[in-house]
């Protein structure tokens, strides 16, 4: 599995970090996925297409064939337009997104890059929130599932406890966000620390 980042600096645009996701060895079997699209910012559609030329994709195949969409807001999926005007692909999301939009459903499996995904529906900083797990590696794409809590001075909804618990569950070695660094080490642990301090926190419904 290849992961590409992509993500634009630039302080005037408020844009999620999106990841490519190609396979190892671009066989037919593949998928080639591009999970979030950022912001609606013309410049970062022009950003990713020049860097999809940099990558092989497979024969005969489009550099983005599937789309999933950690949640609806706007830094996160503000691109699907551009990106369905040039790759014309599938669209996985929770709420109703892009040309192809495909149902999908909690524990909904997919190939990503050349590896068996899960979608999980991980509501809490949205209602439409999912993660994309890819058990085979322990990677997580997050989107703002997850976000480092230190204290239990904030006030959370009870299912945003209820994901935590969840994810807490999971054989997660890495986590890719939506925004900031890699977690590549003691991801569980971060999971679990944030997880103690929501236990402890406000809970509402």
């Amino acid at each position: 599995m290849r992961v590409i980042p992509l993500h634009r600096e630039d302080p005037s645009d408020y844009s999620c970090i999106a990841y490519w996701v190609l396979g190892e060895n671009n066989t037919p079997s593949d998928r080639n996925t591009l999970i979030d699209t950022a912001s609606t910012d013309p410049e970062n559609l022009a950003f990713f297409l020049r860097e999809m030329v940099l990558q092989p994709k497979g024969i005969g195949k489009k550099a983005v064939e599937q789309v999933i969409l950690t949640h609806s807001h706007f830094d996160h999926s503000g691109g699907v337009p551009g990106i369905d005007e040039h790759f014309h692909p599938a669209t996985y999301s929770w709420l109703p997104a892009g040309r192809s939009h495909k149902k999908t459903r909690d524990g909904m499996s997919l190939t990503v890059g050349d590896q068996s995904a899960t979608l999980l529906h991980t509501p809490g900083h949205s209602e439409d929130s999912m993660c994309v797990f890819l058990p085979e590696t322990g990677t997580l794409f997050s989107g703002d599932t997850l976000y480092r809590i230190t204290d239990h001075l904030g006030a959370y909804p009870k299912a945003y406890l209820d994901t935590l618990e969840r994810l807490a569950q999971l054989d997660i070695r890495t986590i890719l966000p939506g925004h900031g660094h890699a977690i590549t080490q003691d991801a569980l642990a971060f999971i679990r620390v944030c997880l103690g301090n929501v236990r402890q926190s406000l809970l509402h419904d």
